[in-house]
């Protein structure tokens, strides 16, 4: 018989910040204590595993031509919850994932997406569903779609959004400051190396989509970053072929492709301005990296609160056109002790990554 499972951590597979979120608890909980069986389930796969691949491909589309459409829901659930409304969906769903949690019997769950937080806080309110929930908040945000009545405790990003989850009426004592979760390579010392050979001098500058693969697409923006004198650019195409197929047929000397790589926190650790988008996860691996950003195009309501979280900390620039893009990047290459200063910011933030809390005060419910 399989053992039971000590900590279900519950996520969903919307760009890959939820499921980065949820490998880093897990590393970060197993460092201390090896023992402990840790199960990562993704909530639509548990709802309806034949259609949520199609479903994710929808949200995609959604993401990439749509992203008003988006929003409008995204800033609906803000200000109320809308699971719920459709009544039969949102029963057939509750009663899925409650037949789960009884064959599975889980001691403790994490939540890494709000949706499961709202499922799991509704089923404990029967006494049968006791085990307590942690919520891990996954951007730099306070949203009220995270908050619920029967959380046992939330992980979040930084002092200020626990400032203001109490402003929302949740109680101190309830909410931890650990930064978002991080996967164990960004936080030590010895990381994986690839096989990638970085250049001895010069500035070093990484491009970055996130999990939907959103880089930009015209290759006169890559001629140009190529003709940027004594800048290396290393564009990680992710599971972007046709972008990374692309880049080599047009071989440049400066502009480095990069496909699908697991030793991205190297070569963070090695650059010195990172293009990217503005997910929570992404932000924090920058942070955990000393290394500023620049956020291209931010569209989804998460990214531009994420976002704010960059300027009001002064640790990278927002770009919201290619004209943008390119202007930051020749005025900072041009202008070196404002890449210092960013860095310096960064190094103060650095106080808000606490893995070893956030593992901690899991292993601590769990045995409560």
């Amino acid at each position: 018989m399989k053992d039971r499972i000590d900590i279900l951590i519950l996520t969903a597979n919307f760009g890959q910040g939820h499921i980065s979120v949820s490998k880093g608890i897990k590393e970060n909980i197993l460092k201390i204590d090896p023992s402990i069986n840790i199960e990562i389930a993704d909530l639509f796969q548990i709802f309806m595993p034949k259609l949520s691949k199609n479903m994710y491909k929808g949200y995609g589309v959604l993401v990439k031509s749509s992203p008003e459409i988006y929003n409008h829901f995204y800033y609906k659930k803000n200000k109320e919850s809308s699971i719920g409304k459709d009544q039969f969906s949102y029963k057939y769903n509750l009663n899925k994932l409650q037949n789960y949690l009884i064959k599975l019997q889980p001691k403790m769950i994490i939540s890494t997406f709000p949706g499961a937080t709202y499922y799991i806080s509704k089923l404990k309110e029967h006494p049968f569903f006791s085990f307590p929930l942690i919520t891990c908040i996954t951007d730099v945000v306070s949203s009220w779609e995270w908050i619920v009545p029967n959380c046992d405790k939330y992980f979040v990003a930084t002092e200020e959004i626990k400032e203001r989850m109490i402003e929302k009426g949740v109680q101190s004592e309830k909410i931890v400051t650990t930064g978002i979760p991080l996967r164990r390579e960004f936080i030590e010392e010895n990381k994986p190396v690839p096989n990638i050979t970085l250049p001895k001098d010069g500035l070093v500058m990484m491009i970055m989509g996130g999990g939907m693969g959103l880089l930009p697409k015209n290759k006169n923006f890559y001629n140009w970053l190529n003709n940027l004198e004594g800048v290396t650019t290393l564009v990680l195409t992710g599971k972007n072929e046709e972008l990374l197929e692309k880049l080599i047929e047009t071989d440049m000397d400066r502009v480095i492709p990069v496909g699908y790589i697991e030793e991205v926190a190297y070569l963070m650790d090695k650059c010195d301005l990172l293009i990217t988008k503005a997910g929570g996860v992404t932000v924090f691996e920058a942070i955990a990296s000393n290394l500023p950003l620049i956020v291209y195009k931010p569209k989804l309501g998460q990214e531009i609160e994420n976002t704010n979280f960059i300027e009001e900390e002064s640790i990278g620039r927002i770009a919201f056109s290619m004209k943008d893009l390119q202007w930051i990047v020749e005025d900072l290459i041009n202008n070196r002790e404002k890449i210092k200063n960013y860095k310096r910011n960064i190094d103060a933030l650095k106080k808000y990554i606490n893995m070893n809390r956030l593992a901690e005060e899991s292993i601590k419910l769990l045995y409560s």
